[in-house]
């Protein structure tokens, strides 16, 4: 804004020696002012088509319920032909958050789905989501649900 009432303010001087010259310096000084404050603001959103396409497959590939068996960011990496540490600095880069999050917010909701199942035991929820032992399926669901599997089921009875 200040170049623009600097212009303004120096429309009216002609009589000046080196007006052109000045009012062309003026001008360019405005347009790199405006280049700089428009490079600062979209900075963070220089994001290639290959980098959207990878985000936009790893999303689609949770979409498919997949996390339910596969957690691992190199099974994703694998999948989108890109190497494990290329699909962790992308995706946190773009969205902030690891791949991880990612997959255990795709992850979780199907895990709830698990534990609301009474007829399914503990043990059958951790096989069926390739858990690798009940205790890892159990610090899996503290990490996440903020309460062991047992106290998570609790939770869901009505009180009496």
């Amino acid at each position: 804004m200040e170049d623009f009432h600097r212009l303004r303010d120096r429309l009216d001087d002609r009589h000046l020696l080196f007006y052109r010259e000045m009012m062309g310096s003026l001008c360019l000084t405005m347009m790199y002012d405006i280049f700089e404050l428009h490079a600062r603001r979209d900075a963070t959103d220089t994001h290639s088509d290959r980098t959207a396409y990878i985000i936009r497959q790893l999303t689609d590939l949770l979409a498919t319920g997949i996390s339910r068996t596969e957690r691992d960011v190199s099974y994703y990496a694998e999948r989108l032909n890109v190497s494990t540490k290329y699909l962790s600095a992308t995706v946190k880069r773009v969205t902030g958050h690891s791949v991880s999050s990612f997959i255990d917010r795709a992850t979780v909701p199907i895990l709830k789905k698990y534990l609301n199942n009474e007829r399914l035991s503990l043990t059958q929820i951790a096989d069926r989501m390739n858990f690798t032992s009940l205790s890892y399926f159990s610090r899996y669901c503290t990490k996440h649900l903020g309460q062991s599997p047992s106290d998570y089921r609790r939770s869901l009875q009505p009180r009496g």
